[in-house]
C-alpha cells in the first residue's frame, strides 16, 4: 500500500512528488513514437509497406515442438 514509486497510486506525499506530469509526458510521447517504429520495422520484415496491411499469414505461432505455424492455418476464420 502506498508504495506506488511513480506516485500516481498513492496517497503518500512523498511517492506524490515523483510524478512530474510535464517529464511523463515527454516519457510517455518517446515510448509511443519508439513503439510506432518498432511496429513499422516488424511490418517492413514481414514484407508490408506499412503496418496497417499486416495480415493474419504475417503472424507465425512457435509449437511446443519448436516449429512455428502461420496465425490463419492455425486458427482459420470460420464464416
Amino acid at each position: 500500500m502506498n508504495t506506488c514509486p511513480t506516485g500516481i497510486a498513492t496517497h503518500n506525499p512523498r511517492l506524490q512528488k515523483g510524478l512530474d506530469p510535464a517529464n511523463k509526458a515527454v516519457k510517455v510521447a518517446n515510448y509511443v513514437k519508439n513503439l510506432v517504429h518498432e511496429v513499422e520495422v516488424i511490418a517492413h520484415s514481414c514484407g508490408a509497406g506499412e503496418p496497417r496491411l499486416l495480415k493474419r499469414e504475417h503472424v507465425r505461432i512457435m509449437q511446443a515442438n519448436d516449429t512455428s505455424v502461420p496465425l490463419d492455418l492455425l486458427y482459420p476464420i470460420l464464416q
